[in-house]
């Protein structure tokens, strides 16, 4: 998909169902190593929060290692069995995509 945003003069990258590149936001707030999205996706709420997206929606927590299965928001797209989280390893997309409520 190609539907950037831009913030502070950063691209933030989005995929094809709409989840924003939570590696190109970090870049925008500063990168600063401790606020990695490793360290993020990391923290227990995080994963709470991440958890109740897949509790409530009957969508899998994450889908690693998968460039074309996205989440955009919404009941239908959870309806379709989206994951709120997906980390894209190697190639042009590479980063972790995340649905706007994370």
């Amino acid at each position: 998909m190609n539907n950037l945003m831009v913030i502070d003069g950063i691209e933030v990258r989005r995929d094809v169902h709409g989840r924003y590149c939570l590696n190109d936001l970090h870049r925008a707030a500063g990168g600063e190593q401790k606020y990695r999205p490793k360290y993020w996706l990391d923290n227990k709420q995080t994963r709470e929060l991440i958890e109740q997206l897949f509790t409530e929606g009957g969508i899998p927590p994450s889908e690693q290692n998968q460039s074309v299965s996205f989440f955009q928001g919404g009941s239908d797209t959870q309806n379709l069995g989206i994951a709120p989280v997906n980390t894209v390893r190697g190639g042009a997309e590479q980063g972790t995509y995340v649905c706007k409520e994370l």
